[in-house]
């Protein structure tokens, strides 16, 4: 199993910050990427398991997904 860096925002966040529309300061962090950590066999399955908890309908956008390199 490797180890992915999955980077997320909200897509609706983004766009009110962005307008200047008045947004709750614990949401307005979402504007920003997010990154996570998440362990999956494959990209697809990475993808699967943060979109299962940040879903787009809501908003999430995934703006990558990174396999970590081992070693130097």
């Amino acid at each position: 199993m490797k180890t992915y860096e999955v980077g997320v925002y909200n897509k609706y966040i983004r766009e009110k910050v962005r307008n200047g529309d008045e947004v709750d300061p614990n949401d307005a962090v979402w504007e920003n990427v997010h990154y996570f950590d998440v362990r999956a066999e494959n990209v697809e399955e990475a993808r699967k398991k943060i979109l299962f908890e940040y879903k787009p309908e809501k908003g999430f956008v995934i703006e990558c997904i990174e396999a970590y390199k081992l070693g130097g």
